[in-house]
């Protein structure tokens, strides 16, 4: 019986796992029928199920899809403002017309858009006008997509939102989720910019390569020391600078609103690109300099972000334009909301004493926790993050990475640093995506294009991220 029990949740697993590569079954619905699957199998009691499983499992990650739907309001406000698209117009026609600094400012505005945006109408919008010009400058269609995804996976590293499930699901502080973020994103950086010059076949580029690398580790390391952890010691100071920053943060809320009103009182109907101000074009960064600089909550951040975003682009529209953002925002994310409800049935369904002893032993066996082995056996395990695998942390490695928590020695932190690692290889080049399709779609190319041309660079990636993790001590 004790061997009978993890070989049906294994293939519960591997069932599931079919369905949603062969899209006979949505992930939306997989992730409840595979808890209550393992619930019964496990033989949790039928009032453990009720209880425990369903109810307290579909709030488990309440903060995680609340802190989706403010960050799903804020980038609806930029779409409906026009913020994001007269920032990409703008550095397209002040980065000068070399083909590699180009598409690396393209890029990094495109991984700074996605660090608020997300969902497949933003990727359309963006998409729509940072191609075409990628192309206008002689890059391949597979290399402009392949750029394209590369920044929305840079700027998804950003995105306060998918902190939240990290923060719920594995219990890692913001400050360190922070502290390995920095460094990776300087890394992915370094891997676009090598793929940039390989791309292009021109030597002159390896000079911008190198220049562009070691910006990004001076970055990284400046970075790193300016948003290094607090000691536990230093919290009256966070507590000042938070006091500091929300009496600012109200200030600039007044001075704000009084330009909003001379706005309205100029008659301003609506908005045009020309018509943004300057200052408009900071709404993306505004939360991440109030997290990562002055400790904010990342529902708080996005919050004032929204009143940033609507007061500095003011009209007699905006009223309605914030409703709407708040409908329509809300809407574009229910899918993920009601992922995150599966996500939390299947912990709790794992975490349970009855399922956890069954499989505990298979995990344990299979993990690696030392450093050398952590790294090879997750980089040659990469691929499982692909069609929502079980190193997907939005698929079935929801319910496994409770298990490897609590099964074996490796850290919360350690188990963040390889999700976020394979999860490159998922974001960039999964064909299933639907931004994967809609971008191979427009460009006239297919899905497995995409995959070929970025799978190496996304997997260079992923060993990055892991050593990474095991340099800050994660293993």
């Amino acid at each position: 019986m004790s061997f009978l029990t993890p070989s049906l949740i294994i293939l519960v697993f591997l069932c599931m796992a079919g369905l949603m590569y062969t899209r006979r079954v949505s992930a939306l619905l997989a992730l409840p029928i595979m808890a209550l699957a393992i619930a019964v199998i496990g033989g949790i009691p039928g009032h453990d199920i009720l209880t425990e499983v369903v109810g307290k499992g579909s709030m488990k990650l309440h903060n995680a899809y609340t802190t989706t739907m403010f960050g799903a309001i804020l980038a609806e406000l930029m779409n409906r403002q026009g913020i994001a698209r007269a920032l990409v117009r703008w550095v397209a026609e002040f980065a000068g017309d070399n083909p590699y600094i180009l598409a690396s400012v393209l890029t990094l505005v495109t991984a700074l858009l996605f660090s608020t945006l997300g969902g497949l109408g933003a990727v359309i919008m963006v998409g729509t006008i940072v191609l075409p010009v990628m192309l206008s400058l002689g890059v391949s269609s597979a290399t402009a997509g392949a750029l394209y995804l590369f920044g929305i996976s840079l700027g998804g590293m950003f995105n306060l939102a998918n902190w939240a499930l990290y923060i719920d699901v594995l219990g890692v502080a913001k400050e360190k989720i922070i502290a390995f973020v920095i460094p990776f994103s300087c890394l992915i950086a370094v891997v676009i910019l090598l793929f940039l010059a390989l791309e292009l076949k021109s030597w002159k580029n390896f000079i911008y390569l190198g220049i562009g690398s070691a910006f990004s580790l001076c970055a990284a390391f400046f970075l790193s020391r300016v948003f290094e952890p607090s000691a536990a010691g230093a919290a009256a100071a966070n507590l000042a600078v938070l006091d500091a920053s929300f009496n600012l943060a109200v200030g600039l809320v007044v001075l704000l609103s009084l330009y909003a009103w001379r706005r309205q009182s100029a008659g301003q109907q609506s908005q045009s690109q020309g018509d943004i101000p300057g200052f408009a074009l900071l709404t993306p960064v505004v939360p991440l300099l109030l997290v990562l600089g002055c400790g904010w909550e990342i529902i708080s951040a996005f919050v004032f972000a929204i009143i940033y975003g609507v007061l500095a682009t003011w009209s007699k529209a905006s009223i309605n334009q914030i409703t709407r953002s708040i409908i329509d925002g809300i809407t574009t994310v229910i899918p993920a909301v009601f992922l995150m409800v599966g996500i939390g049935m299947l912990i709790n369904a794992v975490s349970n004493e009855a399922v956890a002893g069954a499989i505990k032993p298979l995990i344990a066996s299979v993990i690696p926790t030392d450093p050398i082995r952590y790294v090879l056996v997750f980089t040659l395990m990469a691929p499982l993050a692909l069609y929502r695998g079980p190193l997907s942390l939005w698929g079935m490695g929801s319910g496994l990475v409770k298990l490897i928590q609590t099964g074996t020695a490796l850290s919360g932190q350690a188990i963040m640093g390889m999700l976020m690692s394979v999860g490159q290889v998922q974001g960039i080049c999964d064909p299933t995506n639907t931004h994967n399709i809609w971008i191979a779609t427009y460009l006239g190319t297919d899905t497995h294009a995409l995959l070929k041309k970025t799978i190496l660079f996304a997997w260079l990636a992923v060993v990055g991220g892991l050593v990474l993790a095991c340099c800050l001590g994660y293993v």
